[in-house]
């Protein structure tokens, strides 16, 4: 679904997740707020999160991305020559830890709820799909989204800056914060 190659997926998931966060804050119009955050763990993987300071996403439209039968966006006529051109970035970011070995959920957490989603194929080759959703103790502001991928070289130490960089570069209006393998956090 994300028309990349998988050395590619990390990238995928973060543009994918940057790109939701800045159309979120500016639907919700408030000044974009965005912060990408990876995490190297001990397995191995490298947890990717972005953050953001809209109104949060909808405990409907978490379920319904997690529908592959269907297509839910906003961007199902609109098309953006710089941002949502796919318009399945929420299926695509629950799909790719699976399709690399993944075993952790993809947690979304807004309006109060955490969402832990885990995709996979059966024994049959059916599609599996699982959401555990549990109160947060306390409520944030906007949506954070992780996703565990693992590493095997994929996720370089310049990921973190790279994409901080180009989403600062093409949207001047928005604070994107950045966390990386270095605990530095760089503010562009």
């Amino acid at each position: 679904m994300s028309g990349q190659r998988t050395t590619k997926f990390g990238d995928v998931v973060a543009k994918e997740l940057m790109d939701n966060a800045l159309d979120a804050c500016e639907t919700s119009g408030v000044p974009p707020e965005v912060t990408l955050t990876t995490e190297p763990r001990d397995d191995g993987s490298v947890a990717i999160t972005v953050e953001d300071n809209a109104g949060g996403i909808p405990v409907e439209t978490v379920h319904g991305a997690l529908d592959f039968n269907v297509l839910v966006s906003d961007k199902a006529v609109y098309r953006s020559p710089t941002r949502g051109a796919q318009g399945n970035a929420l299926k695509t970011v629950f799909g790719i830890p699976h399709a690399l070995g993944s075993l952790e959920p993809v947690v979304v957490e807004a309006k109060g709820t955490r969402h832990s989603a885990r995709v996979s194929k059966d024994q049959a080759g059916e599609l599996r799909v699982q959401c555990d959703d549990t109160d947060l103790d306390e409520p944030r502001l906007g949506t954070a989204i992780t996703a565990h991928i693992p590493d095997g070289g994929l996720v370089l130490r310049s990921f973190v800056k790279y994409w901080a960089q180009a989403f600062a570069l093409f949207n001047p209006h928005a604070l994107v914060k950045t966390e990386g393998f270095s605990n530095i956090i760089d503010l562009w």
